[in-house]
Formats: structure tokens, sequence, C-alpha cells
């Protein structure tokens, strides 16, 4: 069997790094993370929810309320709910169901995001290594920096205060040879949508709680791509 060799991922990061790298934010759905109260009645012992996934999952009936794993379990990952049979659900109840509805998976075929709002070039971009004592700081561990290539990519994105300000940022994505409006204006590093004439390749997409932009604050990105 043919197998991609660690000199050759070390290759594909070198590309990637000779390319224009960006990071771009958007706003998403707004609905998820949304808090939902409705009443539905069990049929053949479940309900299906109107939104999947969910989390924070309660369900009451006038002043009672029913304990998950005892009474009934919750798929998560397809909203659906089910009654346990030793538990104090009776068949047939109509019950009271809070709910979240919980931001859904990055989709692996995704090649954009939601509702892009704008994309900033990145401040760094380093081939690196795992080092529990590195200087450079993500949230899947600590690395620090190669001079020869590895297939390890550092990446640094810093937006300025008004970047998205008033927006609320639910997704990010790397995107990857981005070309822009030929007649922008030279030094420019931060592009509305407007702006771009080929968004380029998505190379990571990750969402994530919602971000409140302001124009009193900054915000920064650290990834390490593993290829």
């Amino acid at each position: 069997m043919a197998i991609l060799t660690k000199s050759g991922r070390a290759a594909i990061a070198a590309s990637i790094k000779q390319q224009p790298i960006h990071l771009a934010w958007g706003t998403g759905d707004p609905t998820w993370e949304s808090a939902h109260t409705v009443t539905k009645t069990f049929a053949s012992n479940q309900i299906g929810l109107d939104h999947k996934p969910v989390k924070d999952v309660s369900i009451t009936q006038a002043d009672t309320t029913f304990i998950a794993g005892t009474d009934y379990s919750v798929d998560s990952v397809m909203g659906v709910i089910t009654r346990l049979p030793n538990g104090n659900l009776e068949n047939n109840a109509t019950v009271a169901i809070s709910y979240t509805y919980a931001t859904p998976p990055e989709p692996i075929t995704a090649d954009a995001l939601l509702n892009e709002v704008g994309r900033r070039t990145a401040d760094e971009v380093l081939f690196c290594v795992g080092d529990e004592d590195g200087d450079l700081i993500t949230p899947t561990g600590r690395f620090k920096t190669s001079n020869t290539p590895t297939n390890n990519l550092f990446l640094r994105f810093t937006f300025d205060f008004d970047n998205a300000s008033n927006q609320i940022i639910r997704e990010l994505g790397v995107m990857v040879g981005t070309v822009t409006k030929p007649d922008l204006p030279l030094g420019q590093r931060y592009f509305a949508p407007t702006d771009i004439d080929e968004s380029g390749i998505l190379l990571v997409l990750e969402r994530t709680v919602p971000l409140i932009r302001t124009a009193a604050t900054r915000e920064t990105f650290s990834f390490v791509v593993t290829f």
C-alpha cells in the first residue's frame, strides 16, 4: 500500500506556506446556542425535537421535574428523547421540554463559511514541532519553531479594533489562495467579502462559541495545521 511520507507531508505544508493565507470569520447561524421551550407528547415512547443537535435538555410536567438517565434518555445528536420503561414518565405523556439548540459540528464537505463578514491576512506562518516548553501556544498544545520544513504550520492572525465591530462571530475559516481585487489600497490586510475576487480554498473550519465583537477589543487567533 502506498503511503504519504513524513517528508511528503512537509512538502505539502511548504507549498501551503507559499500561498496567501487568511482567516475568515462569520456570523454563522444566529439560532445556534438558542434556548427553546416546547410542549410535546410521547409517541411510541419517543419525542423528536425541532432541532438537532441539542443540549441542556430538561423535562417537566406540572411541578415534577424528570431525571435524565432514570426517566428518559436523550440522543443529543439526533434530537430524540426516549421514555425509559422503569421511569416515572407515563406512556403518551404530554410534557414541557426545555433545551438548547447546540452548534452543529463542522461539516467535512464545507467549502465556505455560512455568512462571512471579512478575512484577515496572517501575521505569522511558521514551520513548527510539538514541544511542551515551546513558546508557540495554541488550544491544541505548545510548539516551537523549526528552521526546516515540517508537517506542522503555525498560523497567527490579529484582527484590528474596527474589524467586524458590533458583529457576533460564530465561525472561523483558514483560507488558502485568496485573490483580492487589484485596485485595493497597498498594504490592506482586512478584506470584506466585496474585496474578494476569488475566495480560495477552505483549509480549516471551526465553529466557536459566540464572540461578541466591540471596537474596544482586538482578537488574536492561533492555529497549528498538521498535514
